[in-house]
């Protein structure tokens, strides 16, 4: 049966705990070895990941430079296939007006905005392999590094499972007790003040089997239990409970001995609390608690990348209509037209060479 303790048995239950504690966590010298190396393994294993997302976000820049780039150059290609058209149009219908050397320096700057375009675009396209490269490198060294911490942190839990239960052991000490305890019955019957004797001198036993361990000290290794979380989280229990010398004490009082044994119970919140302290012990001795709320998964990044990669697909033809500032070209649209300018010369030369066979007829 459990009773909710005094102040008494949860000062002496932190006084005790304040001894528990009192030495240093001690760990099996191979135990200890194959906990640190895993902590330096899964340090590195967190720079690794640390590295990849610096490369993502790496590339993920040039990939934004390249768009830029791409929608710049675009433009730029758009006005000097216009301008070549124009002239090319022009010097068709007006031959001998335009010079041979502005119409190969139209040309000339056609072909170098074709190129630099070609280059941007050349450019997204790496940053875009090297974003799926290292998106596949990620998921490999993020599932590598789940992997690492699960085995870490399960043997650092095996450490400290076995050190609280040797701490609550210490803990729970019996003490064997003896009292006597007597109620006012008022109203009550018989049966039911007898069983309110037997009920208070149960807990005046609880009371007087941690008398011995009664101290204001609340404070435990690593962590302050305030008197209100003890009262809140210890109860107690009595063992070998033999009632004897029951009786009433004149006509409105009864009175009731008890013998038995009391032993701290250990609630399962402070039971996480000495468990959290011993792990930040453990923690220290095999180089410092790992912080995982700053690993960041570069598989995200990398998501992150390719859904901003296919929204820029999208990009492109609402952008071409925009970026032509002249009205003829939206009507026109002669993006293939500049490649099939250079064959109207060869028609009006093509009659030229078939006068010389018919002279010759």
């Amino acid at each position: 049966m459990f009773f909710r303790c005094t102040l008494l048995i949860l000062a002496a239950l932190a006084f005790s705990s304040g001894h528990a504690f009192a030495g240093p966590i001690v760990i099996a010298f191979e135990e200890l070895r194959d906990l640190k190396d895993q902590r330096n393994q899964l340090s590195a294993q967190i720079k690794r990941l640390d590295n990849i997302s610096k490369q993502v976000a790496a590339a993920q820049a040039e990939k934004s430079a390249a768009k830029t780039s791409i929608r710049r150059q675009e433009a730029e290609s758009n006005e000097a296939r216009i301008k070549l058209e124009k002239l090319q149009n022009f010097d068709r219908d007006n031959p001998g007006e335009i010079s041979p050397k502005q119409l190969n320096a139209a040309v000339d700057r056609n072909k170098l905005a074709f190129s630099a375009l070609k280059l941007a675009k050349e450019n997204l396209v790496s940053a875009d392999s090297r974003i799926n490269t290292l998106g596949s490198e990620a998921s490999t060294q993020y599932a590598e590094f789940l992997r690492m911490q699960k085995s870490f942190e399960r043997d650092v839990n095996r450490v400290v499972d076995v050190h609280v239960d040797e701490q609550i052991r210490i803990l729970q000490v019996a003490k064997e007790v003896e009292v006597t305890e007597r109620v006012a019955c008022g109203d009550d019957s018989i049966p039911v003040c007898k069983e309110r004797s037997k009920k208070a001198a149960e807990l005046k036993a609880t009371e007087r089997g941690s008398v011995v361990f009664i101290n204001s000290f609340t404070e435990v290794k690593n962590f302050k239990l305030s008197k209100e979380e003890l009262r809140s989280e210890v109860q107690a229990t009595l063992t070998n409970k033999v009632f004897s010398n029951q009786h009433f004490v004149g006509d409105s009082e009864y009175e009731t001995t008890i013998r038995a044994s009391v032993v701290p119970a250990i609630s399962p919140a402070l039971r996480n609390q000495m468990a959290g302290a011993i792990r930040s012990e453990v923690y220290g001795i095999v180089g410092g608690r790992v912080d995982y709320s700053q690993v960041q998964n570069p598989s995200q990044l990398v998501s992150s990348a390719q859904a901003d990669a296919e929204d820029f697909e999208e990009v492109p033809p609402a952008a071409k209509p925009a970026k032509g500032k002249k009205k003829d070209i939206e009507p026109q649209q002669e993006v293939p037209a500049v490649q099939e300018e250079p064959p109207p010369p060869p028609p009006q030369r093509a009659p030229r060479r078939l006068e010389k066979p018919t002279f010759t007829f």
